[in-house]
């Protein structure tokens, strides 16, 4: 039987997330100009224990739910998109390498200051030639965009391929390193998103030992590296539901800051061609007010109930099955797509003072285009995979 009881800690934490918020919304502003998040963010989040929500207990984390991950997702991606989102990848990290790797890897990584290790990688490599050699594998060279935290990450996870003399892929591999090994790019200059430092990265004649690689295929089957770590129900949580999820939540936080900007500005704004003084006596108002509410709360149930359904498999011990796997990431799609309808009917009722660059909106609606275009976000092709299925055939990818 599941338990959603908290620690204490974690009771503190929630309780202290108004305040944090608070402070992270003041610092929007500083965080789109520096393109980083700032540095009194950061320790704000590692101190209030925010940063470590989903990271062992043993090694300074929360050790948190799920749930309660996804809750503060939400509120901090309120506050500012680029923090949420960091925060975001940063913790559901946390549950990949402590799931991906042997209690060897952790101690190495965590041994001397785990309150000074942050995660940032990217499973996916745009180009990646590696090797198996004595004792593990050479990463001749290696590179991988969008690698969201690189300006404050000490560690790295990132996938690779081996392959045959004709180029056919062996296997998926994951790898963490020690962030120092690679070269960070200066190319994270976007539309919105400005403060995750999301750049690319580069590897070169990089060795990595056999006990730092870890199938990636297997890890998301529920084959874990990690036995010392099988008793803590977290651990046992689907990994790539889990990771999409993450990208899915900030977009929830924007969303719902959108609308609350909304309807905060309501009673002061006056209507044009519109048959009424004010814009908040227009029935086209109400209608578009109405649907983006009702679509946003879908967006949120969805999220939610997954979170939920990832937590209740976790504390069975058991991995959460494929066919719901693949639903999972349906479902994130089709929360994705409800928020989108939700931005758009937000916009028709607000009229064109989004242009301006001292709106508030004009910022979230930047940053909502920009993660809502992440492709594992797409609720095309997520619905596609789960038709599929639906039809009775195989998935046309590997990961879920």
């Amino acid at each position: 039987m599941m338990t959603t009881a908290l620690t204490e800690r974690q009771i503190e934490v929630m309780n202290k997330m108004q305040e944090i918020a608070a402070n992270v919304r003041k610092r929007v502003k500083e965080t789109e100009e520096i393109r980083r998040i700032p540095e009194a963010t950061m320790q704000e989040l590692k101190d209030s224990g925010l940063m470590y929500i989903l990271r062992p207990e043993r090694y300074g984390g929360l050790q948190a739910s799920v749930e309660t991950y996804s809750q503060v997702i939400i509120e901090l991606s309120k506050a500012c998109a680029s923090t949420g989102w960091i925060a975001s990848l940063c913790a559901i990290r946390d549950i990949m390498v402590a799931e991906s790797f042997n209690e060897k890897a952790h101690l190495e990584i965590f041994s001397d200051n785990p309150q000074d290790v942050l995660f940032a990688g990217v499973y996916e490599p745009r180009s990646c030639t590696v090797r198996k050699v004595e004792g593990g594998y050479l990463v001749e060279e290696g590179h991988w965009m969008f690698c969201s935290g690189s300006l404050h990450a000490t560690w790295g996870y990132f996938g690779m391929y081996t392959k045959d003399e004709n180029d056919n892929i062996l296997e998926q591999l994951l790898m963490t390193v020690p962030f120092d090994v690679l070269e960070i790019e200066d190319d994270w200059h976007t539309l919105g998103l400005r403060g995750t430092g999301s750049n690319a990265v580069r590897m070169k004649n990089v060795f990595v030992p056999e006990h730092r690689v870890t199938s990636f295929v297997k890890i998301l089957d529920g084959d874990f590296q990690s036995p010392h770590l099988r008793d803590i129900p977290l651990y046992n949580s689907a990994l790539f539901p889990c990771l999409i999820l993450s990208l899915g939540l900030p977009g929830l936080g924007v969303v719902k800051e959108m609308l609350d900007n909304f309807k905060q500005s309501l009673p002061y704004r006056t209507a044009q061609h519109m048959g009424v003084k004010m814009i908040k006596d227009a029935a086209s108002t109400h209608h578009l007010l109405a649907t983006a509410e009702l679509k946003v709360e879908t967006a949120e149930l969805y999220f939610m109930n997954l979170a939920k359904s990832i937590d209740e498999w976790a504390a069975k011990g058991e991995i959460m099955p494929k066919d719901l796997r693949l639903k999972a990431l349906a479902d994130i799609g089709y929360a994705n797509e409800m928020l989108n309808d939700a931005v758009q009917a937000i916009l028709r009722a607000s009229g064109s003072g989004f242009v301006y660059d001292a709106s508030p909106m004009q910022r979230l609606l930047r940053d909502f285009l920009t993660l809502n275009s992440h492709r594992s976000l797409s609720p095309v092709i997520t619905r596609e995979n789960y038709g599929r299925q639906l039809a009775g055939l195989q998935p046309n990818q590997i990961r879920y």
